[in-house]
């Protein structure tokens, strides 16, 4: 019963879920980890995020960063798997996970 109130609390106010609930969603219930990150790793990236955008005072990227834990929470493990939490939130990814990284040569000093 107190879980169930502590739920509707949350759902009423609108509140992300923490950071550290996310990655356990990702990395243990849905078992989409990968053998770079840790659970602690994960929490530590994802309030670092947070804690930029908040310094950057930038509402906007820190409102889709709470939209993504949001949509995390509330998906499936096969729709993540599937990227849904990707698409729309690819600001928050400074990478293309389908884009080829190419090495470029490093100088020599002569």
């Amino acid at each position: 019963m107190r879980r169930l109130a502590i739920l509707s609390l949350l759902v009423l106010c609108a509140c992300p879920p923490p950071c550290k609930q996310v990655c356990r969603k990702v990395l243990f219930d849905c078992d989409l980890d990968s053998e770079r990150v840790a659970l602690a790793e994960c929490t530590e990236s994802c309030t670092r995020q947070e804690g930029m955008f908040r310094q950057w005072k930038n509402q906007e990227l820190l409102d889709l960063h709470f939209d993504h834990r949001r949509c995390v929470m509330q998906s499936s493990c096969d729709e993540l798997a599937d990227g849904s939490c990707y698409e729309g939130f690819e600001e928050l990814f400074p990478f293309d996970p389908d884009k080829e990284l190419t090495v470029l040569p490093t100088s020599t000093p002569e």
